[in-house]
């Protein structure tokens, strides 16, 4: 997934559903893990500030049923720019550390042992992910990121005297059934995005979303505005997408383009999903117009020095976007809104403190590139590896500029020097296997480079306990789809083609050895390069 779709991604976050886990890893007694020790040590980071719990995540709910809190669980990793975001900002604030005292805080690093296996059991979909649960262990909600402090505790207050969770909110929704002011608030600031099935059940968004809008109360106006976004924003994402309804959700979005408080509100909605409202939602020569409405609330987030810096940096991605697709095809900025947005980004740059910079730079350097200033996206890679703990996160991004400009044997470098750099063993497993996928695109004929790296990775695994599950488990789903492919290429030489099954084989054999050591057999330990139709059989 490219870079900027995978901070998306994970911006509009959540997590899953815990109902099994005071049955999970009964035996496991390690901490849950607060803060990472290395960051306590060197930082007084903002979520050391906050009195995370001590022991494991069923020791945590076990203290939740004795002291009847409920239960604030946060899933993240310190390479990652939205955990960075959400830790730089919300995280920070006297008034939410303050309110966490309300819940038992569980702090679950994706590198610490087992939490992978954690991850899958609770359905997690990326990082950041934030979840409230009842001291019984029924979830309640999910909490997306790209808040303001005020919108973020109020949620917490809801979920804090809630008695039914998200699903049955839907349930009662479909079944015609009314809700009070505060179910409606659940509902629109839930986490949709990472939900996993869990309030959707076998349903999709795009098919609950639009009933979830039409039926919240028209004197709800904040919250029946968040969820017609929502339904507009499932909408622009399905391929299969009624295009009838384009003019429905065109005069929902007109509506809210036209109060500023609404516009303010649902300010995420166009940061991320301008350029689609755009190329979908104007018609044929009424792209400008729409561009001109969508810049207003976002420029005046941009100029509004009291909003936080990775906000206005997204309110200028945002922006950007916009200018862009309304422009025609291969067209570019002109010579004053490139100065414009430039001049934005050094004006951010100047301000950021040590929190904000990791998160700020990922965002510069893909701004610079979007608005087609690669040397300065490079410059501020390239800070970016000097400056933060996890550069690798950056020489990636690096790898990924030198591969979309043709440069083979640059990109592979950088993927490799991001692997050397990674630490901690589910992003060294997620870094490895990027390096890995990296060879078979870009350097296909390297059989054996391509086989010692699998070997490599598959090693690493070998050595933790139980990690070869959910996103490590994924990302060697992905290995297999890749090097299946690669084996089976059509017009290979009968030389080539036995050599690279014969990486297939030893793979295999290394998976195996991987899978012998895991307390439970994971599903890729039986499709790990194991074609389809062979898999059918079996």
């Amino acid at each position: 997934m490219p870079a900027r779709d995978l901070v998306m991604s994970c911006r509009r976050f959540a997590l899953c559903f815990l109902a099994l886990l005071l049955c999970a890893c009964s035996a496991d007694n390690k901490p849950a893990e607060s803060a990472p020790e290395a960051e306590a040590a060197s930082t007084a980071h903002a979520a050391d500030k906050i009195a995370w719990f001590a022991g494991s995540v069923p020791q945590a709910f076990e203290h939740a049923l004795e002291t009847g809190k409920p239960v604030f669980l946060y899933w993240g990793a310190q390479w990652c720019p939205p955990c960075q975001q959400l830790k730089a900002t919300i995280f920070r604030r006297p008034e939410f550390i303050q309110q966490t005292q309300l819940f038992v805080p569980v702090y679950l690093d994706g590198d610490t042992e087992q939490a992978q296996k954690y991850g899958e059991k609770f359905s997690v979909y990326g990082y950041p992910t934030v979840i409230i649960f009842r001291p019984d262990g029924t979830e309640i909600t999910r909490i997306p990121g790209g808040m303001d402090l005020e919108r973020y505790v109020g949620v917490l207050d809801v979920a804090l005297n809630t008695l039914r969770p998200v699903g049955l909110l839907v349930e009662s929704v479909q079944a015609g059934e009314s809700l009070d002011a505060a179910d409606w608030r659940l509902l629109a600031y839930y986490s949709w995005g990472q939900d996993s099935g869990k309030a959707l059940g076998e349903q999709t968004l795009a098919q609950v979303a639009p009933v979830l809008a039409a039926a919240c109360p028209e004197n709800l106006a904040d919250e029946k505005s968040h969820l017609q976004m929502l339904a507009l924003e499932s909408w622009l994402g399905n391929e299969e997408r009624d295009t009838g309804l384009a003019s429905q959700y065109r005069e929902q979005l007109d509506r809210v383009l036209a109060s500023p408080e609404l516009s303010r509100s649902n300010l995420d909605t166009f940061m991320y999903y301008s350029g689609d409202i755009i190329t979908t939602l104007a018609p044929s020569g009424g792209a400008q117009t729409l561009r001109d409405e969508l810049l207003v609330p976002l420029a005046a987030v941009v100029a509004d020095a009291s909003v936080g810096v990775l906000t206005r940096l997204d309110a200028l991605y945002g922006w950007t976007d916009a200018q862009l697709a309304a422009l025609p095809e291969g067209a570019s900025l002109g010579d004053a809104d490139l100065a414009w947005v430039s001049g934005q980004i050094a004006q951010a740059r100047e301000g950021l403190d040590t929190y904000e910079r990791h998160a700020a730079l990922n965002t510069i350097w893909q701004l610079y590139h979007k608005i087609g200033l690669d040397d300065e996206a490079r410059d501020a890679l390239t800070e970016g590896i000097e400056v933060s703990k996890q550069p690798y996160y950056f020489m990636s991004g690096m790898a990924s500029l030198e591969r979309k400009a043709g440069n083979t044997r640059d990109a592979l470098d950088w993927y490799r020097r991001a692997w050397d750099a990674a630490s901690g063993p589910a992003t060294r497993v997620q870094w490895g296997s990027s390096y890995l996928l990296a060879q078979i695109d870009l350097s296909p004929e390297d059989a054996g480079g391509i086989r010692d790296t699998g070997r490599a990775v598959l090693a690493e695994l070998a050595e933790q306990t139980d990690g070869l599950h959910h996103r490590s488990a994924l990302r060697m789903q992905r290995v297999s789809r890749a090097l299946l492919d690669w084996a089976a290429a059509e017009a290979l030489e009968a030389g080539v083609f036995d050599q690279r099954q014969a990486v297939l084989a030893t793979l295999r054999s290394g998976m195996e050895a991987v899978c012998a050591l895991q307390s439970e057999r994971p599903e890729v330990c039986d499709t790990f390069l194991v074609a389809e139709a062979d898999t059918a059989d079996t």
